[in-house]
């Protein structure tokens, strides 16, 4: 009912409220640059004003209010605009891994220098020529061998620098799925203890702010999908699967992780084809650093597919499992469990089900470049395979088996045909003696005779099927035929085939593809930095701290708080003059 002590509770309740939006003010003053705050806001509401007129209570004019309370602390979020940072930060986070990676395939590649391929390609051809010219002493012959050996060094080099680029993803892998599994433990013990005071009605605020920095960092990982659920709570899927990696009910059984594929072998027999058995070693969680986590195990594949199943896992590195480890697939179901540290798998053929594909994100940058690489290490080997098939063809054409001598071979001790970029080198027995070297029809041929150096150095006009090495082509006695040799007086020259390539334009189109990605990938990072840098603008502008606009609620709340203590203070006149005047 109303009176004096009504309205002194009225002022009472105005006090206590502008007191804690002063709280609120505060706190958000003290978290202006905090990373991931949101601006939290006070809800002022009226409390519930006098019943309406019934026998215990007077007839008055209307429903008198009672005052005013804190209904709730809001937190000032746009769920729409996180979205739209996330999937932006997903496509940043791979764009940015993709340019970093291929500007160093780029300085690997060194083109245009003096010492890259290209170039000492050029060196190769023109030494040749200059052997042909002098056809009667070694030292156009040791310039040829020196020259040959420079080109096939920086092929082994250029190779061997591929091979440290996918290494260094793998790392870069490996310490992706680290984090990941750390983020969706943290995520996930946040989520529980939002769910757990949402229930008891209070509003976790800050809690769901660190959650949602948690997201934002995991986002540039991978992409994912985020569910609400009742009392604040979410299930956390990455884009494309139906696997939870968080869940509010977390029983532990629906909750996945990932795990990092460390190695990869297919087996091979004697005679070196495939037995269908790949041997994979796996760290449980991505953790390297215990050897407990350490676990093998043998798939077994149809023959013909196991160098698929192995490229396939090669090129993601990442599977995945339950929380102990254990391989499941796309749905969850378990494959296999360990025992020690060997896995033993239910079905040998379905550990490929369990592989981890993200859409996203720096996983899939580093996926995508792990393939890349791959492809441009085929190109190189081709191109390699290629001059040494060719070079071999010339050097050793109609001279009796029982004398040839390879100019190019397989410095690991492997047949010609198994030549490729990392391996190919100058014969040593030329390196030793470039007398060795036949530039003329046979070794006994007289000083004017320059037929196979000048066939030689016609290769770098030639038009050779590089591109079918490795698929149709297997072997100098495949790649050969295809062209053909020249006839008299030309009979060393292998003949042009109009859809082949020259061997610089193919080592050309290699660079371009790599500075074409590379600008194509440049271009992404900058495009998408600015609709990020947009986009995040946004979001500040609806839950950034303005200092400004705080201050001006600060001063609001203070003459608020003022006011009803001046109503307090008339009130307490009041009463004095109740109280004590009616005695006069």
């Amino acid at each position: 009912m109303s009176g004096l002590f009504g309205t002194f509770n009225i002022a009472k309740s105005g006090m206590f409220t502008q007191q804690k939006a002063l709280d609120v003010t505060s706190h958000n003053l003290a978290n202006t640059h905090t990373e991931g705050y949101s601006r939290q806001r006070a809800k002022i509401t009226t409390t519930r004003p006098f019943a309406t007129p019934s026998i215990h209570n007077s007839a008055e004019p209307g429903q008198l209010g009672t005052g005013s309370q804190i209904e709730c602390i809001e937190r000032i979020r746009d769920s729409f605009i996180d979205f739209q940072v996330r999937m932006g930060t997903s496509e940043l986070g791979e764009n940015n891994t993709r340019y970093k990676f291929l500007s160093e395939i780029e300085g690997v590649l060194n083109e245009p220098t003096d010492t890259g391929i290209s170039n000492l390609m050029g060196e190769f051809f023109k030494a040749w020529q200059d052997v042909s010219k002098h056809t009667q002493g070694s030292n156009s012959r040791i310039v040829a061998a020196q020259k040959s050996s420079s080109l096939a060094s920086t092929l082994n080099h250029t190779y061997v620098q591929f091979e440290q680029i996918k290494t260094n993803s793998k790392e870069i892998t490996r310490g992706a799925v680290t984090e990941v599994n750390s983020m969706l433990d943290q995520i996930d013990k946040l989520n529980q203890e939002i769910i757990k005071i949402s229930v008891a009605g209070k509003m976790p605020n800050d809690l769901m702010d660190k959650r949602d920095l948690l997201l934002d960092q995991l986002s540039l990982k991978c992409n994912i999908n985020i569910e609400k659920t009742s009392n604040q709570g979410i299930n956390l899927k990455a884009e494309g699967y139906s696997l939870n990696m968080v869940k509010a009910v977390n029983n532990e059984v629906d909750v996945h992780r990932l795990s990092y594929v460390d190695s990869i072998e297919v087996k091979k027999d004697a005679a070196g084809q495939n037995t269908g058995e790949i041997e994979i070693t796996y760290y449980k969680l991505g953790n390297k650093l215990n050897i407990e986590n350490k676990v093998t195990t043998t798939v077994n594949v149809d023959k013909d597919k196991a160098s698929q199943v192995a490229k396939e896992l090669e090129h993601s590195g990442v599977i995945w499992t339950n929380t102990k480890g254990e391989p499941v697939d796309v749905l969850g179901n378990s494959l296999g469990t360990i025992v020690g540290s060997v896995l033993n798998l239910n079905d040998p053929k379905s550990l490929n089900k369990a592989i981890f594909k993200a859409s996203k994100g720096e996983l899939s940058g580093l996926m995508s470049i792990h393939k890349d690489v791959e492809g441009y290490e085929k190109d190189l080997n081709k191109l390699a395979k290629a001059l040494a098939w060719s070079v071999n063809a010339i050097h050793t054409k109609g001279i009796d088996p029982a004398e040839q001598i390879l100019f190019f071979v397989n410095k690991d001790g492997g047949t010609e045909d198994e030549i490729n970029a990392s391996n190919i080198a100058v014969n040593p027995e030329i390196i030793k003696d470039a007398m060795k070297i036949i530039v003329g029809k046979d070794k006994n041929s007289g000083e004017s005779d320059n037929s196979r150096a000048l066939a030689i150095a016609g290769l770098k006009d030639s038009l050779i099927m590089i591109q079918e090495i490795g698929s149709t082509i297997n072997s100098r006695t495949g790649l050969v035929p295809i062209n053909g040799f020249d006839i008299t007086p030309n009979e060393f020259f292998i003949k042009n085939n109009i859809q082949g390539m020259k061997m610089d334009s193919y080592f050309k189109d290699i660079v371009s593809s790599v500075g074409v990605k590379g600008q194509e990938t440049k271009n992404k990072v900058k495009t998408q930095t600015h609709v990020l840098s947009v986009i995040i603008e946004s979001k500040i502008s609806v839950s950034g701290v303005s200092e400004d606009e705080e201050m001006t609620n600060l001063i609001q709340f203070q003459h608020s708080y003022q006011a009803n203590a001046k109503v307090i203070a008339t009130i307490d006149e009041l009463l004095d003059v109740v109280i004590n005047g009616l005695k006069r």
